[in-house]
């Protein structure tokens, strides 16, 4: 069963929206993109929230795919995770990261 990271973050507070999207998608997401056993990394800007309609908290969010947990753990204790994190220090954003076992409700039998 697949295995997902999901991350869901606000910018540093002296940073533009399209400041952070260009970090996040430019150069975090080269030195997360070879993270051994990643199979699926998507990243999505947050244009609304409605829970929040007057301004969101959160500017983004990240989900990166592993066939599953042994390959999730193989990839946090690589050398290309620590890279990718060490990046992140300091920041002074928030983020929430869930580690989610996922299922594709689209496949046909996906609800037994």
């Amino acid at each position: 069963m697949a295995v997902s990271m999901v991350v869901v973050a606000s910018r540093p507070p002296d940073w533009t929206q399209e400041q952070f999207t260009a970090w996040w998608r430019g150069p975090h997401a080269a030195a997360a993109r070879v993270l051994p056993g990643l199979i699926a990394y998507r990243h999505g800007v947050v244009t609304k929230d409605f829970d929040n309609p007057d301004g969101t908290g959160w500017d983004g969010h990240a989900v990166l795919t592993f066939a599953d947990q042994q390959a999730l753990d193989a990839a946090f204790a690589s050398p290309e995770w620590a890279t990718a994190t060490e990046q992140t220090k300091g920041m002074r954003g928030r983020r929430i990261i869930l580690i989610t076992q996922e299922v594709d409700l689209l496949e046909e039998g996906a609800d037994a």
